[in-house]
């Protein structure tokens, strides 16, 4: 068993003064996190449009391999560090509502939600998997899930939320959107042309456009696929050609919600394998593949650590999920009311490029090659491209 300190320096731990977190307080005003200082965003309030691009999965390490001689490369920018989880619920609920993932508490593509009675996927709003009882309804388990309010809201600016088409009416879209006007995207050619278009538009305004593609790639194809590069590329030059057309009294800030690994497929392990250990499980893991959430039975709590370091302990480091919170990794209190809960009895913290999944059902057992959530440097930490605009007012 370890603490959180005795892990190695390498590790790049949450940083919740210079974090995504931060970058949402000094967006949107809130007071979760201390707002983000940076020379490069010195009279950000003043801009009359601020437009926020997230690209998913651009963390620092795939643009420096990717499209390292490109426009975003070349811009002046920061490197933040993403939240932890080092994923995509944790991260885009952070930047919707300016609350860190300890005040928010949707950790991770897959949380124990005691309030709900099931492990839930909060993202698509799904029950992953419920040990009795009849599942809920969706309105019933987004009430469950979504409490933090979205800190969108009817204000000094209009704001506005650009996403896929296939998404920008899910349930959380809908709740993390707030007060936005929703505009679905259909390819990139009419994504940027909308976020030229609503920059020279006059009036104060904030726009949040959301790219999942490099994500959704990297995962099945890997970090270093050729159509990653192409892909990155690609959006590259939309961003640069984006820009030319920002008026002045524009600031566009381009950024990712985290950045990815790849794991060898003889290193995504799944705990299905190791009956010893699942037997010891209340339930199934929760969490992501390099970081993982367990709930203990009672009669196990004391033989549990011993186990996994002995099976496992070439891959993982265990700790008592009561020093993880008290190490703040998922951001400062107020805490969600059901943190605790969501993190059970101890974490499970992947080393090097190793993962762990739990399947719950008979389908096929997914060949993930790109993951994230853990706390290496590929992992968490990202860029922060701010562009301020130069074209003349239409």
């Amino acid at each position: 068993m370890h603490t959180p300190d005795q892990l190695p320096a390498a590790l790049t731990p949450p940083d919740y003064q210079h974090s995504l977190a931060n970058l949402a307080a000094r967006l949107h005003g809130t007071t979760g996190s201390p707002a983000l200082q940076h020379p490069l965003l010195d009279g950000l309030e003043q801009a009359e449009t601020i437009v926020l691009l997230l690209i998913d999965g651009m963390g620092e390490a795939q643009l420096a391999a990717l499209a390292p001689d490109g426009w975003l490369a070349r811009q002046p920018r920061d490197t933040l560090r993403s939240v932890f989880p080092s994923t995509t619920t944790a991260a885009i609920t952070t930047l919707l509502t300016g609350a860190a993932p300890s005040q928010h508490g949707l950790l991770s593509w897959h949380i124990w939600a005691p309030e709900a009675g099931c492990i839930a996927t909060p993202l698509p709003l799904r029950e992953h998997w419920r040990g009795n009882g009849e599942a809920l309804a969706d309105e019933a388990l987004a009430a469950a899930l979504y409490r933090q309010p979205s800190a969108l809201i009817a204000g000094a600016r209009k704001p506005y939320v650009l996403q896929p088409a296939y998404i920008a009416d899910s349930h959380y879209s809908r709740h993390h959107g707030g007060a936005a006007e929703a505009l679905p995207w259909h390819g990139y050619d009419a994504l940027f042309s909308q976020l030229a278009a609503l920059a020279q538009r006059p009036g104060r305004k904030f726009v949040y456009a959301y790219i999942p593609d490099l994500d959704s790639l990297m995962h099945h194809k890997g970090t270093r696929h050729a159509r990653a590069q192409q892909l990155l590329q690609r959006l590259d030059k939309h961003c640069a050609a984006l820009a030319g057309q920002l008026p002045a009294s524009a600031r566009l800030l381009i950024t990712a919600d985290h950045g990815q690994l790849d794991i060898p497929p003889e290193k995504l392990l799944f705990i299905n394998d190791y009956p010893e250990l699942a037997a010891m499980l209340a339930r199934p893991l929760s969490g992501e593949p390099r970081v993982a959430f367990c709930q203990v039975r009672p009669e196990c709590h004391t033989a549990f650590p011993a186990a996994v370091a002995a099976t496992l302990g070439h891959a993982l480091w265990i700790l008592k999920a009561e020093d993880v919170l008290a190490a703040d990794w998922f951001g400062p209190g107020p805490y969600h009311p059901q943190l605790a809960a969501r993190l059970g009895d101890f974490v499970l913290l992947m080393k090097d490029d190793w993962g762990l999944l739990q399947m719950v059902d008979d389908k096929e057992r997914p060949k993930l090659i790109g993951n994230h959530g853990g706390m290496s440097a590929a992992e968490m930490l990202v860029p922060l491209i701010v562009y301020t605009g130069m074209a003349p007012a239409p």
